[in-house]
């Protein structure tokens, strides 16, 4: 008789125990004797992102392929300068893209540098440069002498060049001072400036301009030019940003990026 009055008695506390342990704040599965905890779904928008690249199409990697390589990203001026790696090996992501390597510490004088992560290659010829997370950050449109150019709207224009193709390129002091006229189409000059071998503020060489020159020239004010990387950069006296003149073909200087109104740089 003993062991069956004892029954109640267990009942009872388990149910204490199992109120004990709500009251503790243990997980319900505890709680309701389960022995483990359920496993939880994540739900979906918290799962982490893919580590894994994407599918790329054969045609795509074929076109990075060919891009793909050491390049120099430059400020318009010159002044800031950031080495870059376009590599033609797959990026993790859900989009297809490539990796694209630089020394983010070595960077930070380009503000958009250390963003950088993974690159593609556009249909129109074009470089997009990518964030982690693949959104766009600069696109890069075909210049001349397989450099590429991108205007980013409130910070200014930027190059991206491959560092043979401008070692490759021979300039002279020599061969730039003296007379020069400005143009808009070739045998209609607007200006004439002389580019001086006399030094000028901050290692340039000094820039005279003659009389009569177009109105919105004689506002840039030159001050000063120099040669970098196989262009001549003539700097503003008035806080204009500083015209970049690249060799053509044959053999004549315009200003780059092409967007805008030409400029013309011409022996007279």
């Amino acid at each position: 008789m003993m062991r069956f009055a004892t029954a109640p008695l267990l009942l009872a506390l388990c149910a204490a125990s199992f109120g004990a342990g709500l009251a503790a704040g243990l997980p319900p599965a505890f709680a309701q004797g389960a022995g483990a905890p359920r496993s939880e779904t994540r739900p979906a928008s918290q799962k982490p992102a893919s580590t894994r690249p994407a599918k790329v199409d054969p045609a795509l990697q074929a076109a990075a392929q060919k891009v793909a390589g050491p390049f120099l990203l430059s400020s318009a001026d010159g002044m800031r300068t950031c080495a870059v790696t376009l590599r033609a090996d797959p990026a993790p992501g859900p989009a297809p893209a490539f990796l694209l390597g630089l020394d983010a510490g070595a960077c930070t004088a380009i503000a958009f540098a250390p963003q950088l992560s993974a690159w593609t290659p556009d249909p129109s010829g074009a470089v997009r440069l990518l964030d982690g997370q693949g959104r766009l950050v600069a696109e890069f449109t075909e210049a001349t002498g397989g450099s590429y150019e991108a205007l980013r709207e409130g910070d200014g224009v930027y190059f991206l060049a491959p560092p043979a193709a401008q070692s490759g390129i021979e300039v002279s002091v020599e061969e730039m001072t003296g007379d020069w006229d400005l143009a808009r189409t070739a045998g209609k000059p607007i200006c004439r400036w002389t580019l001086s071998a006399d030094p000028a503020a901050g290692g340039s060489r000094a820039v005279r301009v003659a009389p009569g020159c177009d109105a919105g020239l004689a506002q840039f004010a030159p001050v000063g030019w120099r040669i970098e990387g196989g262009n001549v950069l003539v700097e503003s006296g008035s806080g204009a940003t500083t015209l970049r003149f690249a060799r053509q073909e044959d053999g004549s200087w315009a200003k780059v990026p092409e967007r805008g109104r030409p400029l013309l740089l011409l022996r007279p």
